[in-house]
């Protein structure tokens, strides 16, 4: 895929988001530049909030903001979209001007002017102004975004800007080719260099400590705390492997220890602390007279010590206003440092976190990306049908994105027609996401406090949640599940359209209106309606929704949204008070009935219990056929392969001896069903050992 062509399914995306959403072109822009951001990770829980207007003489302008917990940077967005079938260009020139209305939005809310009346309360601007005047004394960054489908004709895409009420402001342009670079690009993000060089005046120190057939380099490293302070305050949460970042953003990343040892033992910190992990896709070494030093780390993260590494920027940095910041030259930290080739950091970066964190609290739900559920959601989605819809004569996909840009990718090789076949049987309309899953899953459990934090908030819960149930019976995550899940996205996004067809909609806050209504109602259904639920299978059977469930969920949604906007709410950011448990306590005690056409829609709960158990059945057979096509998937040679190991280093009882035995006669001999079990359980165990395939 060339840049045209990138640029041309980029519109087509936006276009047919925006149809679907019933919005504009623009507001489609937004959304989709917001969630790529957040996957290249530029971005946090990315929240829109468009506005244009005027303050005195300045002209105002903002997309979207996302307020990031790990290093407490807040990032704001401005679009400037075309629209057109040509690629257009931009300058220098015109880029300033637009950055110009975007910090002229920040820097009024600072003063108190967009608050003061000027802009209507109930619209996200005016939540957004205020939240921007409780945050002046947490920011540690600005980090202001400019998003184009046009290209820059300069090559420089990052600026730096004098400080906004003496915080450090940068600016950053994704243009059409920066999306494009992050989007072929092996890990999906924008590169990022560390200079140390730049940072801390020479290079840091190291020791050469493990190369493998060129594929994978390691290095035992020095880092002085200044450096590492300031890489961080220079790069923020980027440097931080996905996974720590949001383990740091939900659960604090002050630690009383480190700064102690920081302020009154700085000397004594390397002994004291254990240091971090962090990899790289591409180093540049330089032998010094003093040894070997690493002057730069292409896409350097850290997947341990995230804690440590934000404590000594903290402590470095001191409080707002004051100079109490900690010396740092006397602190040092040690480093090991992983260098892996790009094709190989998606899959590999992951694995060395999970086992650089074992001994810490970050759970397994953490690392939740490539988790079986996910697989078998994938499974599910490329194999099963959905009835046609909207007068189509054939059936379609809802097509499961496990990883980002899945959908696109299984195209690359398609001839037009190919490509035209894919389409109807995987329309764009029916893409999930994992973030799609866990918002509508969380939003039926009763959660939408946690589905109103954000996408990578709400994501982690419901990995933990999931993780947990797996272990417990993975059979409940079966077709009849997927089904339902597919009938609640069904729910959710005719939820979305209803919303914004309502003459009482005022155009904000929508994804908080739908999670909060449709948990109000599951919650309604659970205390009208006992022995009866939501009939799922029959919204996946039809695949939409009956026009008493969306008269009643039309109800609730009015309703919901003058609860939210309500002007006696305890926070004025509508955005950040659904956040909280007292917003969702507020809303579920409300009375509201349900209406008999509605109650008749519904089905018996034995009926859907029957159902699931029937499914849990069928999905445990079809787990014994895929582990018995797994072993014979493997030569008998591989398997007196694994047994040699194994006995080599006193790993197996005579029973396991005897089972890999069995398999390493494959094809002439064949294990049972049950040996197939015990054979693949005994297979997992001792690649968790350190076999090596």
């Amino acid at each position: 895929m060339d840049l045209a062509e990138f640029r041309n399914d980029l519109l087509e995306t936006v276009r047919t988001r925006a149809e679907s959403n019933l919005d504009f072109n623009r507001a489609g822009f937004v959304d989709e530049v917001g969630e790529r951001l957040s996957d290249a990770e530029e971005f946090v829980d990315f929240e829109a909030c468009r506005f244009e207007g005027i303050s005195g003489k300045k002209k105002l302008k903002i997309d979207g903001y996302a307020f990031d917990e790990a290093d407490n940077s807040l990032a704001l967005l401005v679009a400037n979209f075309s629209n057109d079938d040509d690629m257009p260009t931009f300058n220098t020139a015109e880029a300033v001007k637009t950055f110009g209305m975007l910090r002229a939005f920040v820097e009024e809310a600072l003063h108190g002017n967009l608050t003061d009346g000027s802009i209507e309360e109930s619209h996200p601007a005016h939540g957004l102004a205020s939240e921007l005047m409780g945050w002046s004394d947490r920011v540690t960054k600005y980090r202001f975004y400019l998003a184009s489908d046009g290209q820059l004709k300069s090559k420089a895409k990052d600026w730096p800007e004098e400080d906004i009420a003496g915080v450090p402001a940068e600016l950053h342009i994704w243009d059409i080719t920066r999306l494009y670079t992050a989007h072929i690009s092996a890990t999906g993000r924008d590169e990022l260099v560390v200079e140390f060089s730049e940072i801390g005046g020479h290079g840091l120190p190291c020791l050469a400590a493990a190369q493998s057939e060129g594929d994978y380099q390691a290095y035992l490293c020095m880092i002085p705390g200044t450096v590492l302070a300031g890489i961080y305050d220079r790069y923020g949460s980027r440097l931080l492997e996905g996974n720590v970042r949001s383990f740091l953003s939900t659960r604090g990343k002050v630690n009383a220890k480190i700064q102690q040892t920081i302020r009154n033992q700085p000397e004594m910190f390397f002994a004291f602390n254990n240091g971090i992990a962090a990899t790289a896709e591409d180093v540049s070494i330089e032998q010094t007279a003093s040894g070997l030093e690493i002057v730069s780390a292409t896409n350097l993260q850290i997947v341990n010590g995230g804690q440590t590494t934000a404590s000594l920027a903290m402590a470095g940095r001191g409080t707002a206003g004051k100079k109490d910041g900690a010396d740092l030259s006397r602190v040092m930290v040690q480093m090991k440092l992983s260098v892996l080739p790009p094709d190989k950091a998606g899959v590999l970066i992951p694995e060395i976190a999970r086992y650089a964190n074992s001994q810490n609290k970050v759970s397994d739900a953490d690392f939740f990306a490539n988790h079986p559920y996910h697989i078998r959601l994938e499974e599910f989605s490329r194999r099963l049908f959905a009835s046609p819809a909207g007068g189509a004569q054939h059936g379609t996909h809802w097509f499961y994105e496990r990883a980002r840009g899945q959908y696109v990718n299984e195209q690359g090789k398609f001839t037009p027609a190919q490509k035209r076949q894919f389409e109807l049987q995987n329309p764009k309309s029916q893409l999930l996401t994992k973030t799609d899953v866990a918002k509508f899953e969380n939003t039926w459990r009763g959660l939408p406090n946690k589905v109103s934090m954000g996408a990578q908030k709400n994501f982690m819960l419901f990995a933990d949640t999931i993780a947990k149930s797996w272990v417990e019976d993975e059979k409940q995550f079966n077709e009849e599940y997927f089904r339902n899940l597919i009938a609640l996205a069904i729910l959710f996004r005719r939820t979305e359209l209803l919303v914004k067809q309502q003459d009482w909609y005022q155009g904000g806050y929508r994804a908080n209106i739908v999670t909060y209504a449709l948990a109000k109602l599951h919650d309604m259904i659970s205390e009208q309606a006992l022995g009866q639920q939501m009939d799922l299978r029959g919204i996946w059977d039809r695949q939409s929704l009956s026009a008493p469930i969306i008269e009643q969920i039309s109800v609730i949604s009015k309703r919901v949204f003058e609860m939210l906007t309500d002007p006696s709410r305890p926070r004025d950011n509508v955005t950040e008070w659904a956040k909280m448990q007292a917003c969702w306590d507020q809303i579920k005690s409300e009375r509201i009935q349900l209406n008999a056409a509605f109650l008749a829609t519904l089905q018996d709960s034995q009926v859907a219990s029957s159902a699931a158990k029937t499914a849990k059945e069928i999905q445990k057979i079809d787990n014994g056929i895929a582990t018995q096509v797994a072993v014979l998937n493997v030569s008998g040679s591989q398997w007196a392969s694994l047994r040699t190991w194994a006995i080599e280093n006193k790993l197996l009882t005579q029973t396991q001896s005897d089972l890999l035995l069995l398999a390493s006669k494959i094809p002439l001999k064949i294990p049972s069903d049950k040996q197939c079990t015990l054979i693949w359980q005994l297979h997992e165990q001792l690649l968790d050992e350190g076999y090596i395939k």
